[in-house]
């Protein structure tokens, strides 16, 4: 069991949320809970028609036209298709909704009544957006083979950044599509830079000074995704437009909008003063001010101000005490020139799956965090758990924009493997009758630290008890155990242990086996690391983040268990991969102990680079499940059993 914090399986609203970011065709928040529950082949949904035209100004403004019919092909589709859902920015946007209609399987069409179609104010997901809207639309009596219609207008009155535009749209393999179209129109003088993915270009041409692109798409079958995917955006079909010159042009149109943000007033002054003007090194002083942030400023996705890509006034996010990331970030880099030291905005996109940027300049970004470029630190001080240095696994190994910087291209670095470490010192002690006592203490180093505590917070004051029932339970044993944390020298360390004093921890004591595992695995967990790369060969990127595992494991066991087999000790050498597993015997003690340590570069593999590394990591799977195997020897129970 692994007390990572758990993480769901779509990703949670992102900090900067009124960030226009991925659209997929349509442009809809259409809640499709397809995932793996989905059918085999054709899926619950078909896409049996597609459209969208997008009409780019000369301002950089956009009027898009979306109408698709959908056909659900099973109750798991109708039950999909039975409410779908538009967003918009009411102060940038208008929508209009210009059909909305059931076509049943046999029948014409019968359109929407208007009961069936509302518009919710300021939510979205749960969250409060003064100026965002919802359209819902509910389609009655829906049932398999039926279909459903539904034809918008979204207007983009004001670009989201002064000077540009951009757009990205996903066909998803979530659904058959039968026949997908997309036509862009712009004036011919105004530079236009596109990119696609697996879309047939039908033509181009020009009419009366204006540029007409149109491309089509069609699919067979549906497709899931591969588990532990990294930058799966690149094989999937999409469409991406962008007036911008640069990602740097996209950079300095942001901070046009968010260096006034950052003004130093009296009341900034003083506070940087006071939590830090006794600090001499610049370091110091940074530090003290993002733990004042990071502590005291909520984050809050409640958008007031100048709304989406503009933060507010630094000195309103003082008074009120919170924020979102924009504001975390205006706060900070007015603390900070408080006190002569520089901060950029950085824009970067807040994941474990994409690492890298497309061939043109987009707005691709949906989060904000510091940087400061005389330390070379960056800092997210709307993760209240991350210490000063240290960044969250979403931000880490980005690629990023400081848009304060005149080379505002950068990437953010991933945490040397030292710095993600854990050690798990394990003591399991058997007796006769079978029960045992098994003493698991985990230690994290850097990152790791911060994960374990972060797990002791999701615990709670007087929640340790509760654990440890469920966490026995949840594994079967009898017993009862603590969760105690321990003292350390240092502040980037932290460690728990978890006792575990277990009554049926051996079920058959006569004969049987003991695996050399932890209670408890930490917030690295090796074997599920290694179990990766399970597939005999994958067509994305996946995931290999940088870390590093040091177990040490004894088992003692009474004398009249008898060993008839140890584990064979392993020794793997890689590039970037470093495996040791050595096994010892002391008497009736029988040692393990085992290092790992994995390094990358860009925290994530080719399919190349997986297909080299999986036979190594099958091997390191296969070795974490190494037993020891014992007998009972009757003899000796019995001279125990008179001994006086």
């Amino acid at each position: 069991m692994t007390f990572t914090p758990a993480r769901p399986l779509l990703p949670a609203l992102p900090k900067l949320l009124v960030l226009p970011i991925l659209l997929v065709l349509p442009i809809l928040l259409v809640l499709l809970a397809m995932g793996d529950a989905r059918a085999a082949g054709e899926g619950h949904v078909r896409a049996l028609r597609e459209r969208t035209e997008i009409v780019i100004r000369a301002d950089h403004t956009v009027d898009q036209t979306v109408d698709y019919t959908w056909r659900a092909i099973d109750t798991a589709g109708a039950e999909t298709l039975g409410q779908q859902y538009v967003n918009w920015d009411a102060r940038r946007q208008t929508l209009e909704l210009l059909a909305a209609e059931t076509i049943p399987a046999s029948g014409e069409p019968v359109p929407v009544d208007p009961s069936g179609i509302q518009v919710q104010d300021g939510m979205l997901g749960g969250v409060s957006f003064p100026d965002k809207r919802l359209l819902q639309v509910t389609f009655p009596k829906l049932a398999a083979g039926d279909a459903i219609r539904i034809r918008y207008r979204l207007v983009q009155k004001v670009p989201d950044l002064p000077g540009g535009m951009s757009h990205v749209m996903f066909l998803q393999g979530d659904m058959i599509r039968d026949d997908s179209a997309i036509t862009v129109r712009h004036p011919r003088a105004l530079d236009v830079k596109v990119a696609a993915n697996g879309l047939l270009q039908k033509e181009e041409s020009s009419v009366s000074g204006e540029r007409v692109l149109r491309w089509q798409y069609h699919s067979r079958d549906t497709g899931l995704p591969e588990p532990n995917a990294a930058n799966s955006w690149r094989r999937t079909p999409y469409l991406m437009l962008s007036t911008f010159a640069s990602w740097q042009a996209i950079a300095d149109a942001y901070e046009r909008g968010a260096a006034p943000k950052a003004a130093v007033t009296l009341a900034i002054r003083a506070l940087a003063s006071e939590v830090a003007g006794q600090a001499g090194e610049p370091r110091e002083q940074a530090r003290l001010l993002y733990d004042w942030v990071r502590t005291n400023i909520r984050y809050v996705a409640s958008y007031v101000g100048d709304g989406g890509w503009v933060p507010n006034d630094a000195a309103t996010v003082l008074e009120r005490r919170y924020g979102d990331c924009k504001d975390h970030v205006a706060l900070l880099e007015a603390l900070l020139a408080a006190r002569g030291i520089e901060a950029s905005p950085v824009l970067l996109r807040a994941d474990q799956e994409n690492y890298t940027l497309p061939d043109i300049p987009v707005m691709w970004f949906d989060h904000a965090i510091s940087y400061l470029p005389a330390l070379d630190i960056y800092l997210d001080s709307t993760e209240g758990s991350m210490p000063f240095g240290l960044l969250p696994d979403g931000d880490a190994g980005k690629p990023v924009l400081a848009t304060r910087l005149r080379s505002a291209l950068r990437r953010t670095p991933l945490p040397d493997p030292d710095s993600f470490r854990v050690e798990r010192r394990v003591t399991l002690k058997v007796a006769l009758d079978g029960s045992a006592e098994r003493v698991t203490e985990v230690v994290g180093h850097g990152r790791s630290a911060v994960s374990v505590r972060q797990f002791l917070d999701s615990v709670g004051p007087g929640g340790a008890a509760d654990w440890v029932r469920r966490t026995m339970a949840a594994n079967g044993y009898e017993g009862d155990g603590s969760l105690d944390v321990l003292p350390q020298a240092r502040a980037d360390v932290l460690a728990v242990r978890f006792t575990e004093r277990i009554r049926n921890y051996v079920s058959q004591p006569e004969a049987g086996v003991l695996s050399f595992l932890p209670g408890v695995n930490g917030p690295v967990p090796l074997a599920g690391f290694a179990g990766r790369f399970t597939e005999r060969e994958r067509q994305y990127d996946t995931r290999c983040e940088p870390f590093a595992v040091e177990d040490t494991m004894t088992i003692e066991l009474p004398a009249a268990m008898q060993v008839l087999y140890v584990p064979k000790n392993l020794s793997i050498r890689q590039e970037g991969l470093a495996y040791d597993a050595t096994y010892t015997r002391d008497g009736t003690r029988y040692h393990l102990l085992r290092r790992a340590r994995a390094s990358n570069p860009r925290g994530w593999c080719t399919p190349q680079e997986y297909q080299a590394l999986r036979p190594a990591m099958n091997r390191i799977s296969r070795a974490m499940h190494g037993r020891l195997v014992f007998v009972l020897n009757d003899t000796e129970v019995a001279a125990a059993a008179v001994k006086p």
